[in-house]
């Protein structure tokens, strides 16, 4: 399977979702800039980066997904994307 080629933008962005989700689980949408949009949109349609509905946390303090209200997208790379970046150091940006 060919590797997809990538802007240096979306490489960077990539290495962050790597780094973040080995840190913390994946990058919250809102750490997200407005230029990182639409890179962000490109590595999750090549299947690099997933998305993902994260919910905060019940007023009780138990997660409930249906009275927690507030959803935030979770940013987290897939095998794919793993591979995307194996043997490309992390970039400057």
């Amino acid at each position: 399977m060919a590797t997809p080629t990538l802007t240096s933008t979306e490489r960077a962005l990539l290495h962050e979702v790597r780094l973040s989700d080995e840190d913390h689980g994946g990058l919250a949408g809102e750490e997200l800039t407005p230029d990182d949009y639409e890179a962000m949109a490109r590595l999750c349609d090549l299947g690099l980066v997933e998305a993902l509905g994260e919910y905060g946390e019940a007023p009780d303090g138990e997660e409930d997904e249906r009275e927690a209200g507030a959803t935030a997208l979770l940013y987290r790379i897939t095998a794919k994307g793993v591979e995307a970046i194996a043997d490309d150091p992390r970039p400057d940006r």
